[in-house]
This record gives C-alpha cells, structure tokens and sequence, in this order.
C-alpha cells in the first residue's frame, strides 16, 4: 500500500482486506491529514501484519518499488488507501485469496482485477470510468518491478508471465477526496507525464504553476471551486443493480460522509464539504 491523505477510507480500507492478506506493508507518502497518525496506531494494534514506514520524499515509482521490496510473500497485492474490498455477499475478498491459491505454484502470474469506481460522493459516478481494470496482483520475482514510462506507472514483468483477466467485482475504489486533493489530482497525470521535478518537483508546484491558466485565478481556494464545478458536472447516479451493493465495511460511513453532490434546478450545482 502507498498511501497519502486518505483518513477518510483508510480504516476500512484495511479491514477489508483481513481476509485476503497475512501481511499490509504500508508506505506513507508524506500525509498531512492525520492518516499517519491513524497508521501508527493501527501499527502498534496489528503487530506483526500491518508494517509501516514514512517516505514523503519518493516519487510514485520509487515509492511502489520501496514497498514492494519490504514484502515477505509469494503473492502480492497492490492496495490504496482509498480501496474497500467486499467481505461478505457474492464475491467476498477471501474468495479472491482462494482463487489465487488455486493457481499453478510453478508458475508466475499477473492478474488484472476490475474494481467499481465511486466519484464526488459515496452516491455517485464519473461515467467516463465507472469500473476501472489494472494489473494489481502479481507473483513476486526479482524481475518484476514498476516503471514510469508515461502518465501511468506501470509494473513490467517478463515474458513468462501469465496474465489472467477477472471481472468480478471484489472490490470498490472510493474516489471521494477534499476539494484541495480533487485540484491537485486535476493536474496530476499532467505532472507524471512531464518528469520535471527540477521545476516542478512536488504535484503542489505543478498545480500552482497553472491553475490561473486552466482556472483564471492564482489562488487555490478560487482554483478548488472551479475545479469542483468542472470536474462533477457530468457526474450520474450510483445504480447498484449494474454494480451490486457497497462493500459491507464502506456502509457504516455513507450516513457519516460530508461529502455530499448538491443539485439546483436538477443539475450538480457543487458538494458539501468538511468543516475543518
């Protein structure tokens, strides 16, 4: 797990995967809301499963390969702070783990799993990517490592690998952030396409350096709200007859999410946010 600002999710994030991992090695990425505070406390009560360590300063690919080094396993998974698997229903998490298990032990595998995407609030999606599929499990080689060739980070693996394809929808990525992170996630392939981190050494740098452009204002508050308004607009209704019901560990927190669409004359008009 890299993770980064994500107090919101992170507890059940973890929960969820109970069932499916023996070890959670967790990299903090420099948080500053309170979610490495929340892990250090997980820490000291999952002795022995949840290892964590603080890197603010690696990028996203030094960042994935770091904690890929700290694992102790044959399988693993790559997880994000924001992720909530299923632990009970149709497909279960624990079910994904057996299915894994399954497999051929003398051969190496990379499985692309597809996970129900959540946007703007716990309510809604962003139909331009409702479901989203990545290769997040891979056996474990020396050979297997992550790479930035592009927008995206990628995991390059050799020739031997046997991809595997599974739709089934363990899991919900719960892509529901303060109105700050939502900016600077405007600009944030922008920023990992370039590479200049002489310039632009932290996404912060990046956004600052051009929101007046892409928005008309210098100043992030102003920045946040046209982002918002742009970013949502297009936003429709979750239906849970397409993509089955939330994960029982991300029902308790709807009724308690500040995050919240609002609409005006039937169209988005903005989204409640937190008080602090």
């Amino acid at each position: 797990m890299r993770v980064k600002d994500e107090r919101d999710w992170i507890n059940a994030s973890i929960a969820s995967i109970r069932g499916i991992a023996d070890e959670a090695v967790v990299v903090d990425n420099g948080s500053t809301d309170g979610t490495y505070e929340i892990l250090q406390d997980m820490a000291r009560k999952e002795t022995g499963f949840l290892k964590l360590w603080r890197k603010p300063d690696l990028h996203h690919c030094d960042l994935s390969n770091f904690a890929l080094k700290q694992t102790s396993f044959r399988w693993v998974l790559r997880w994000d702070g924001d992720m909530v698997a299923h632990t009970d229903g149709k497909h279960p998490i624990a079910e994904l783990r057996a299915r894994i298990l399954r497999l051929n032990p003398h051969r190496y595998y990379l499985i692309y799993l597809r996970h129900i995407n959540l946007s703007g609030d716990a309510f809604h999606q962003d139909p331009r990517e409702m479901v989203h599929i990545e290769e997040y499990i891979h056996t474990f080689s020396e050979d297997a490592r992550f790479i930035h060739p592009g927008r995206f980070e990628a995991l390059r693996f050799p020739l031997y690998y046997k991809p595997l394809f599974w739709y089934e929808p363990y899991v919900f990525h719960v892509n529901i952030k303060p109105a700050r992170r939502m900016l600077l996630r405007y600009f944030w392939e922008d920023w990992m396409e370039l590479k200049d981190y002489l310039h632009y050494p932290t996404l912060e740098d990046y956004a600052l350096a051009h929101i007046e452009k892409e928005f008309g204002t210098p100043l992030m508050e102003e920045a946040q709200n046209s982002c918002m308004g742009k970013v949502l607009q297009n936003h429709i209704s979750f239906d849970a007859n397409l993509f089955g019901p939330y994960p029982a560990m991300l029902k308790p927190l709807l009724d308690q999410t500040p995050y919240r669409i609002q609409y005006q004359g039937g169209r988005i008009s903005g989204r409640t946010e937190p008080e602090d």
